[in-house]
């Protein structure tokens, strides 16, 4: 389906977006004013990063989202089930094919053991009917 199309109004203390295939609303809020009464660098930092499902810091005076539990990324848009979806894929295919030839496996040593009873039975029966002879 793509990614969702948002738009979102940047309020003095609050960012307020709305998803429009998801009709999701979400809102951020920051520091509103700093000891000086003037707009804090807090606010001033995180106008422009919109997190997601997480809330906008302040790293060594760099804007980041800190995500909530569950998600990943650089605006959390990211669950860690699509950072795990591939592995888990992988790791699930590969277990299925390994299990596949060890099936394949076992019904050719079955196959072998049933050939070799059968050859054995056929050569005892040639010993007892060419001993009645």
């Amino acid at each position: 389906m793509g990614k969702p199309l948002q738009f979102c109004i940047p309020v003095i203390v609050l960012n307020v977006c709305l998803s429009v295939f998801t009709w999701e609303m979400s809102f951020s809020m920051s520091v509103s004013a700093s000891d000086d009464g003037g707009v804090s660098r807090h606010l001033i930092a995180c106008a422009d990063i919109i997190c997601k499902y997480g809330r906008c810091v302040l790293v060594d005076g760099k804007p980041t989202c800190e995500c909530k539990l569950g998600y990943i990324g650089d605006t959390c848009n990211e669950t860690i089930n699509d950072a795990l979806s591939v592995p888990l894929t992988l790791g699930v295919l590969a277990f299925i094919i390994g299990f596949i030839i060890l099936l394949f496996g076992m019904a050719f040593f079955q196959q072998r053991q049933k050939a070799k009873k059968r050859k054995k039975a056929a050569e005892e029966a040639l010993l007892r009917n060419g001993a009645h002879l």
